[in-house]
C-alpha cells in the first residue's frame, strides 16, 4: 500500500469480498463463488464440522466440493431444500505482516429443509458459530482470499441437533 487511501480502499474492497462469500453461498451460487471470492490457488480449511478437516487445494476444488456434478441451486430448491444463512460480526483487518489479514465470527444456520411437507416454516436444524481467518491477495484486480481457516468459536454445534436427519416436524 502506498497511501492510507489506498488502504482504505483495499479494505473496502476486502470487506465486499468477505460478504460476497455470505450472499452467494447463501444463494446456492457456488458456481461464481471461486472466481468472486477466492484466487486460483487458495488455500482453504474448514475445522468446524465433526470429523477429519476438510482442505482443498485451490478454488477449482472448493467449488467441485461444493457443486458435486450438479448445476446451482434453483430458487424452487432454496425454498424447501437443504439451505444455509449466514450472518458476520464486523470483522478486523491487520495488516501487520504485510498482507492484509481479515478475523471475525460468522454464525451459519442450517436446514435440511426449510420447510414441513405441509408448507410451514421450520426452524433450523443446527447452528454453528466460527472464527473465520482469511488472508487477501490483489488478483486481476481484485482482493481474493488466498489463504482461508475456518475454526469453531462456540463448540462444534452451537444449538440444535448435529448434522443428520434434523428434528421430526409436525405434517
Amino acid at each position: 500500500m502506498t497511501t492510507a487511501l489506498d488502504r482504505l480502499d483495499a479494505e473496502r474492497a476486502i470487506r465486499h469480498t468477505h460478504f460476497r462469500f455470505f450472499l452467494l453461498t447463501d444463494a446456492g451460487r457456488y458456481d461464481l463463488l471461486g472466481q468472486q471470492c477466492f484466487t486460483p490457488d487458495a488455500d482453504i480449511e474448514y475445522r468446524i464440522m465433526p470429523g477429519p478437516p476438510q482442505r482443498f487445494a485451490g478454488r477449482d476444488e472448493f467449488v467441485d466440493f461444493m457443486l458435486p456434478g450438479r448445476p446451482p441451486a434453483t430458487a424452487r430448491h432454496r425454498i424447501i431444500g437443504p439451505a444455509a444463512a449466514h450472518t458476520s460480526a464486523p470483522p478486523d483487518i491487520d495488516w501487520s505482516t504485510g498482507q492484509p489479514r481479515l478475523t471475525g465470527y460468522a454464525t451459519v444456520w442450517h436446514w435440511a429443509a426449510t420447510h414441513t411437507p405441509a408448507g410451514q416454516p421450520r426452524p433450523a436444524d443446527w447452528t454453528t458459530i466460527g472464527l473465520v481467518d482469511d488472508t487477501y491477495r490483489h488478483h486481476d484486480g481484485q482482493w481474493l482470499i488466498a489463504r482461508r481457516l475456518i475454526t469453531p468459536a462456540a463448540g462444534l454445534v452451537a444449538t440444535g441437533t448435529a448434522p443428520g436427519l434434523g428434528r421430526p416436524t409436525p405434517r
